[in-house]
């Protein structure tokens, strides 16, 4: 069942007040009309003149009436009009939301079993963005015609969002082949014709196989939207809702709440990762965050840093951990601590005034830090996310590329961005000895990234013999666990003097 919003059912009342009050008061001028003939008719004197009086008031009462129905038509013209125009997108004119689930709701009488479809236009906010207003509206029209045809008369189209269109159609086979064969997929991925040239956008279907004589059409709406962001999440083109999604969605958001209680109370840890250069010296660690849950148990930064960029919680997870980096690195100050910063971070325009104002509170100097950021940064480093770096760079931090060689970039990026290091991803760690090219790759980024002076850290080490193939490849500095694995601060301070001391002993032997 369809419900109206408390502002519709006011204005729906006072409409009805209004007709009544004036009605009531075209029937009390009739009456007055009416007492006025019979009381004209009891004078002798006005007998004559009574059949012209009685013709002219009745004629003037019809009028009266006659008036009052014109109006009370219009106004329910008007009112009709205004309720379409409600549920009608002014861009495609199909039905927005309301109109789509109204229609929805309507659908339950003839044919309650349906297949309700969500479809994220994944780039249809690109050609807004870079062609204008004219050209994103000319894209839609054009989507949601295609759609429009290929459905004929057997299903509903509407816009529920700006870049989310949605259907419904008779659960049958044909549209369960068209689903699963990718058609509606592909109808929306072809090109579209522009006056700025042709323009394809992907994308991705969520889709909800549901009986709405037992389930609320808002409802079967919103989980059809569910298995579309579950398709997103999972990298596909398509996804089917099942009760796994909305107890996937509870935990998601039980989550959530938790890690901001978390934050509030300082329970996230910080731990620290070794890294060491050729000649096996501990120069470094990475500053690595963890959660350990009470009750869950630990929770992997894979899931909870998504979980807190897309929950808001980006920029102060982010000062969580810088704040406590600063604060451990006091402890030991011949290490330089590496710090994760996320590109929601440096999109901020003060961010910089956070890490003055951290550097303040802990006392602790910039040189002693280096920032590593991610390869996707770069390719839409905006003036925002370069004037950071370049503050960042001024005040004396170093910069790290992180997990190089996984996305976009390449080498000519480096002599264009202020980048010190680059970290040579796991990945191409560890099919050394196994894939022959492998050693290959390592020798050319060290060599060409040796060649303009930023040095080389292999991340994921896990063996002596990976380590020694770094080594004659010219990368010489190493973090992995054959290293050493990500330890407390307590244990880093034990670690750390148990290599000097190792140090201490080479050269003195050596002496």
């Amino acid at each position: 069942m369809t419900t109206r919003s408390p502002d519709a059912l006011l204005r729906n009342v006072a409409g009805h007040t209004m007709d009544v009050l004036t009605f009531a008061a075209l029937l009390t001028l009739a009456s007055l009309v009416v007492f006025l003939v019979l009381q004209a008719s009891a004078i002798p004197t006005l007998a004559p003149s009574m059949p012209t009086i009685n013709a002219g008031l009745i004629a003037s009462t019809l009028l009266l009436l006659r008036q009052w129905k014109k109006g009370r038509d219009a106004e329910l013209a008007a009112r009709a009009g205004a309720s379409h125009l409600r549920r009608r997108d002014p861009v495609t004119q199909l039905p927005n939301t309301e109109g789509f689930v109204e229609a929805l709701g309507h659908q339950a009488s003839t044919q309650p079993r349906v297949a309700v479809v969500c479809i994220s236009l994944e780039r249809l906010r690109d050609v807004y963005d870079r062609l204008g207003a004219a050209c994103g509206d000319e894209v839609l029209r054009a989507l949601s015609l295609r759609l429009c045809s290929a459905l004929g008369h057997t299903g509903t189209v509407a816009r529920i969002g700006d870049d989310t269109l949605a259907l419904f159609h008779p659960s049958s086979s044909e549209i369960k082949l068209a689903l699963v064969g990718g058609q509606i997929g592909k109808l929306m991925s072809l090109p579209v014709g522009t006056p700025a040239g042709e323009v394809a956008v992907g994308a991705t279907i969520g889709v909800n196989f549901t009986d709405l004589s037992v389930t609320d059409p808002r409802e079967a709406l919103r989980q059809a939207r569910l298995a579309c962001s579950a398709a997103r999440t999972a990298g596909g083109d398509l996804a089917f809702f099942d009760a796994s999604l909305d107890e996937a969605q509870r935990l998601k958001l039980d989550l959530e709440i938790e890690l901001r209680q978390a934050l509030a109370d300082g329970v996230l840890r910080m731990v620290y990762q070794p890294q060491i250069d050729e000649r096996g010296v501990t120069i470094g660690v990475e500053a690595l965050m963890r959660w350990p849950h009470p009750v869950r148990g630990a929770i992997p930064p894979t899931l909870f840093v998504p979980l807190a960029e897309a929950a808001g919680l980006g920029e102060a997870l982010g000062r969580y951990a810088m704040d406590h980096a600063f604060a451990d690195s006091v402890l030991w100050p011949n290490l330089k601590v590496a710090i994760n910063v996320s590109p929601i971070q440096l999109q901020s325009p003060d961010f910089i005034t956070t890490v003055r104002d951290l550097l303040r509170k802990h006392d602790v100097k910039p040189q002693g830090f280096e920032f590593e950021i991610t390869e996707g940064l770069l390719l839409e480093a905006g003036t925002t996310v370069l004037g950071n770096l370049e503050q960042l760079r001024k005040m004396g931090f170093q910069i790290a590329l992180d997990d190089f060689g996984t996305g976009y970039s390449s080498l000519s990026y480096l002599g264009q961005f202020p980048i010190d290091k680059i970290k040579i991803d796991r990945s191409f760690v560890t099919p050394l000895g196994v894939r022959e090219d492998a050693a290959s790759i390592i020798r050319a980024i060290s060599d060409l990234s040796g060649a303009i002076g930023i040095k080389v850290l292999a991340e994921g080490v896990e063996t002596r013999a990976q380590l020694d193939m770094l080594r004659a490849e010219g990368c010489n500095q190493a973090q992995g666990y054959f290293v050493a694995p990500p330890m407390a601060r307590a244990q880093i301070l034990q670690h750390f003097g148990q290599v000097e001391t190792s140090v201490r002993e080479r050269r003195l032997r050596a002496a």
